[in-house]
């Protein structure tokens, strides 16, 4: 109650504030943030306080007064409020009594409206939206005339935001008195109104005369019928959506004649754009009555099936845009009635009746959407390719065996259209009309079945191909092992002649192939379903030998190769073959090399991936790839690239290029063994400023760890690594990688000591004693002392603990978080175990000894371990002992230490430069070594669950109601400050 009272007291001041004469204000996005909260259910008690609606009184006299009294945006802010209280149907009542809808929708009417803030506009329509849920509130809006107003805000130039509102409620509006309440006079009135900018602009035709003077194409009779063909097509694809049938359609039909009224309208324009929406509102309007007149109509006398109607007006509408030669149009009526199509759901039959044929209307729409690509295929017969050319007529056939004769009258009509007698091209199939086919089947890869995916993806294969036999015959090459045409193709004499300019477009080859890309991804296309992807690989090494290809395509061509090389080689070929001779795969070699050297970054960074892909096949599933990457010598370049690369990103794809690499026993053996890549990843970790290369350098890290031996100098010097960039490196991604190293080493210490699947098994084998030993509770207390002697002695509790009280990224701590658990859950067993090891646990010791024993592999050696006790008592040191600890210290590097530190003292090498240290300090990870003791004692006051809530709310920025309201007081204050210091 008091937390209330704090807000309604805030609240109130801020809303007196906001009715004073000079508010201004130059935060907006305080209003928002308030809004937000007034509609949280939490926050529902502030509608119900008094001085809320009277507040809304107050301002709404004010506004009606002088509208200049009051701030734009509390008007806004009012409107928004009076939508809240509106919601209530009690709290409707008290807004009747108190005439303010009244007087709402008069200022909204008022003539002022041209001018109002479009955040005031958005602020009436959500008004009048919470009134007519209510029938009383709708009886309100009819006697008012309100739809006037959404549709001056539908039609007008307003914002996206307004216009969609405005649309909406007009249609819930028409909707509910045509269907519900049956006011079919109110409906008419709406429906006129809408319709009334096209009538007024409409040429008249009369029984004496043909036809009266006719403006075509007058900008602004076409900017005033725009925006009403815009409502109109929302309001006829909002009806399909409805389950059940509404009598608007019928209405338009009866009083307006929708359909012979756009065909008009379509004579005053030769405008693309224009007539787009045109025929977009008519084939809106054809589905709309399919569905109400046929589909839902219990009363219909013909067979559902019976489409011959549809369909004669759906064919009449491509053939308009053959008619007036407009390519780009037909490709979006194409487009759009798939969509309209698809929006019929399950009430659309697979395949219908047209004139006696049955037909499925998806794939006409499909041809028609390919059909501007299909007229740029001659694939010329060659000699001694029967099977390439019987595979392209398998491929035509398939297509007239899915068209209609109606659809093949469309085809031949457009080709007799777009195309002269003698063969030339009309500039009509174009490259910009090519494109506009490919990106539009694309925008359907959501809403397209497989069938017509697939039969896209081959007709892209076959653009391909007549690319590269195009670029054959202009070359007059022979052939080689992938080429996929001969000199002796007759390509250019082959009618229609001019379509070889489209193909050797760049911009429709780079399209061709991320459509390829495309489909081949979301649809799962292999070679099962398409036979001719098995030439994709062939076709794409003559595209990227092509010295002369723009990067783009350069780079589209290297991602298609990589996924081809994913998806089209089969697993059982690697039972067939050893080896890629005699296959277009050979070829790739010294392409992937050249292309490596590319001048551009992103054909580099490309073809890293494509031997990324390329080495992770080679592991498992086709290893001939492995001598494939060793004969190109590939790795070393991979390796060079990671070292010396100008661009970041470039760097980091070599390094996640290597990571795959190191664990192939091939690859590392033939050269990758010989490189100092563990002191350059740790150089790499320090010293790296880019993010993105110092994430995939500690993954590379990690994978060598896991596969391979790392020298065991490098011990101090990769842990105090890896400490630092948990808790001094500002990338999160680096943090976590670093966190999953320290995972990996902790789990194998678990490993090495016996503990399988998270519990130690009663016997297990021991190394040192070469014998299976029973695990008793003194033994694992043993082995669970040497794993925390180890870890704690690199700085692991330190660094969990450093996570838990100052890490700020979300990622990070539930990294930290959910590993914490896991732990204790899987130690909950040895609980009294780990309270006995804190107590007894050592202090971590000042030495700067090197543990030379020190050994990564995947099998490391305990039998050091085993027996050696955990406990450091000190014991009295005799002579000889000490003897041995000084020569110890001598041949350790602490030597190295001194002679520094008296290098520094005396000045001796000193340079005028100082050299950059290449490494962290290798005792770095010392400050983190903190006892068991402690980090138990430490962990068990922190609680997790809470610690994630607590940093989630602040890095969702959710504030608190109240803190909220003080922050907007003191804005207001600054704001006056400011003020009236600019009055001086």
């Amino acid at each position: 109650m008091q937390k209330q009272e704090e807000i309604l007291t805030r609240l109130k001041k801020i809303f007196e504030i906001f009715l004073h004469d000079n508010f201004t204000t130059t935060n907006n996005v305080y209003f928002e943030k308030l809004i937000t909260h007034l509609q949280a259910e939490d926050n529902a008690f502030v509608m119900h306080a008094p001085f809320v609606i009277e507040w809304v009184d107050r301002c709404i006299t004010l506004v009606t007064e002088d509208i200049n009294k009051v701030h734009p945006k509390v008007i806004s802010f009012m409107l928004n409020l009076a939508s809240f209280l509106a919601s209530n149907e009690w709290m409707l009542i008290k807004l009747r009594e108190l005439d303010i809808m009244h007087r709402v929708v008069a200022f909204l009417q008022s003539n002022e409206r041209h001018h109002f803030n479009p955040s005031i506009k958005l602020g009436g329509t959500r008004v009048m939206k919470a009134v007519s849920n209510y029938s009383m509130g709708l009886a309100f809006l009819r006697m008012q005339r309100a739809w006037t107003l959404l549709i001056q805000y539908s039609n007008n130039d307003h914002t996206l935001y307004v216009v969609r509102e405005a649309r909406k409620l007009l249609y819930e509006m028409l909707y509910k008195f045509c269907d519900k309440f049956h006011d079919q006079a109110v409906t008419l009135e709406i429906l006129s109104e809408i319709m009334k900018p096209i009538h007024d602009n409409l040429y008249e035709s009369t029984d004496n005369m043909e036809r009266i003077h006719i403006s075509v194409d007058d900008h602004d009779i076409l900017h005033k019928i725009s925006s009403t063909l815009d409502l109109l097509t929302y309001i006829l694809q909002q009806s399909l959506v409805l389950e059940h049938r509404t009598k608007l359609i019928a209405l338009l039909k009866e009083h307006h004649n929708l359909d012979f009224t756009l065909w008009k309208l379509s004579d005053m324009t030769h405008n693309t754009y224009f007539m787009e929406k045109i025929l977009t509102s008519l084939s809106s309007y054809y589905f709309a009555s399919l569905v109400h007149e046929k589909l839902l109509n219990p009363d219909a006398t013909e067979p559902v099936e019976q489409f011959t109607e549809f369909g004669s007006s759906l064919f009449n509408v491509m053939k308009f845009c053959i008619n007036r030669v407009d390519g780009l149009n037909f490709v979006k009526m194409a487009e759009i009635n798939h969509l309209l199509w698809k929006k019929l759901g399950t009430r659309a039959p697979k395949e219908v009746m047209i004139e006696n044929e049955r037909v499925a209307i998806e794939n006409q729409l499909i041809c028609f959407h390919m059909l501007p690509l299909l007229f740029s295929m001659k694939y010329a017969r060659i000699l001694g390719e029967e099977s390439k050319a019987d595979l392209f007529d398998t491929y035509i056939m398939k297509l007239l065996e899915m068209s209609c004769e109606q659809t093949l009258r469309v085809c031949y009509n457009m080709r007799d259209a777009f195309f002269t007698p003698d063969g030339a091209l009309n500039s009509h199939i174009s490259p910009d009309l090519a494109n506009k086919c490919i990106h539009s089947i694309l925008s359907l890869k959501h809403v397209l079945d497989r069938e017509q995916a697939v039969t896209v993806c081959q007709s892209l294969l076959y653009v391909l191909r007549e690319v590269v036999a195009l670029t054959s015959t202009n070359r007059m090459e022979s052939d080689d092992c992938h080429s996929v045409s001969s000199t002796s193709s007759s390509y250019l004499d082959m009618y229609p002649r001019g379509t070889e300019l489209v193909i050797s477009d760049p911009k429709v080859l780079h399209s061709v192939m991320v459509g390829l890309r495309t489909l081949i991804e979301h649809f799962k296309i292999t070679w099962k379903e398409s036979v001719e992807t098995i030439g994709l690989v062939n076709c794409l090494a003559f595209v990227l030998e092509n010295t002369n290809m723009d990067a783009r395509c350069t780079v589209q061509a290297l991602k298609l190769v990589q996924l081809a090389v994913e998806h089209f080689l089969s697993p059982n070929m690697a039972l067939l073959v050893d080896n890629l001779q005699g296959s277009a795969l050979v070829c790739l070699g010294p392409i992937i090399v050249k292309r490596m050297h590319d001048t551009t970054w992103e054909v580099r960074d490309t073809t890293l991936e494509l031997t990324t892909s390329i080495a992770s096949i080679s592991r498992s599933k086709f290893p001939a790839f492995q001598q494939f990457l060793i004969d190109a010598k590939i790795p070393p370049i991979v390796y060079e690239m990671a070292k010396n690369d100008s661009e970041s990103y470039v760097r980091a794809s070599a390094f996640k290029c290597l990571a795959k690499m190191v664990s192939i026993n091939a690859l590392w053996e033939h050269g990758l063994s010989q490189m100092d890549m563990v002191d350059h990843l740790l150089y790499v970790l320090y010293r790296e400023n880019d993010d993105i290369v110092r994430t995939e350098a500690i993954v590379t890290l990690t994978m060598i760890y896991e596969h391979r031996k790392i020298p065991p100098k490098y011990k101090n010097t990769l842990f105090s690594t890896l400490n630092y960039c948990v808790v001094g490196d500002h990338h999160w991604e680096v943090k976590i990688n670093a966190l999953r190293f320290w995972k990996m080493e902790f789990q194998r210490q678990f490993e090495n000591q016996g503990m399988i699947d998270g519990v130690f098994p009663t016997v297990t084998f021991s190394k040192e004693h070469k014998k299976i030993v029973t695990l008793t509770e003194k033994e694992v207390r043993l082995r669970i002392a040497k794993i925390f002697t180890e870890v704690q002695q690199y700085g692991y509790w330190g660094i969990v603990l450093k996570c838990l009280r100052e890490e700020y990224a979300m990622e990070v701590l539930n990294v930290v978080v959910a590993g914490q658990k896991t732990f204790n859950q899987k130690m909950k067993k040895y609980e009294g175990l780990l309270n006995e090891l804190a107590l007894r646990s050592p202090q971590p010791q000042p030495s700067n000894d090197v543990d030379t024993s020190f050994s990564f592999n995947n099998e490391t050696s305990s039998s050091s371990q085993e027996d050696s006790s955990i406990y450091n008592t000190p014991t009295p040191i005799n002579t000889d002992q000490a003897d041995e600890v000084i020569e110890t210290i001598l041949n350790s590097r602490d030597v190295q230490l001194l002679e520094k530190a008296f290098e520094t003292q005396m000045h001796i090498n000193d340079s005028e430069t100082p050299v950059e240290k290449r490494h962290i300090d290798e005792f770095y990870y010392k400050q983190f070594a903190i006892p068991t003791s402690e980090w138990l004692t430490e962990v068990k006051k922190i609680d997790l669950e809470q610690l994630l809530k607590t940093q989630a709310e602040w890095a969702e920025c959710k504030e608190n109601f109240v803190s909220l309201l003080d922050d907007i007081l003191i804005a207001i204050k600054r704001d006056d400050e400011n003020l009236i210091s600019d009055c001086y």
